[in-house]
């Protein structure tokens, strides 16, 4: 492996972003068609905005990756295709005024802009996966994150709704409702 690009690793796992980009952009100077330093430059540059979300492919890359048969970086290049396509699309409908709802300062929207942009798009599910990678859902109201996740529960994002679950019920060990969730997200 090209020490630049060990060093780009070693550097992002620090999240030290910028000394991975120049490292990542160092190796493409020497081997401009490695497609290993091209993503690892693509990821350092996302993580500046978007960090979980390019640690979460970064690791998800490196377990493809362990398969010498798959195509791993063109799988997580197409997914950061996605992730910047579904978050242009977001801002497109906020300027042409389809919608009117913000997205504010931390990249969330509110759960009530979010309603609306379910009713826009037709579908609960079609919503979500446009900005489940790009943007939060930000709930103040118990009624509301319960709402969410019913569904989600009933959209499919089973794993995701036991995710929050989980750390809620521990909040609230006896609230009937969410138990009940949780069994059936459990069941599906």
């Amino acid at each position: 492996m090209n020490l630049h690009i060990t060093l780009g690793i070693d550097s992002f796992y620090k999240r030290d972003y910028d000394i991975a980009l120049f490292n990542f952009s160092l190796a493409l100077q020497k081997d401009p068609d490695s497609k290993e330093a091209r993503l690892g430059a693509i990821l350092s540059d996302m993580a500046k905005e978007k960090e979980s979300e390019a640690q979460a492919l970064f690791e998800y890359y490196l377990l493809l990756s362990e398969d010498e048969n798959s195509q791993s970086e063109d799988i997580v290049e197409d997914i950061v295709k996605l992730i910047d396509n579904s978050t242009e699309s977001i801002y497109k409908l906020i300027e042409s005024k389809e919608l009117e709802f913000a997205i504010n300062e931390e990249n969330g929207i509110e759960y009530e802009d979010f309603i609306e942009l379910v009713k826009q798009r037709g579908s609960f599910k079609k919503a979500f996966e446009d900005i489940m990678f790009s943007t939060k859902v930000m709930i103040s109201k118990k009624e509301d994150f319960i709402d969410f996740l019913e569904k989600l529960i009933d959209n499919g994002f089973t794993e995701m709704s036991l995710n929050y679950l989980e750390s809620v019920i521990n909040i609230f060990p006896n609230d009937t409702k969410l138990l009940s969730l949780a069994q059936k997200a459990r069941k599906i």
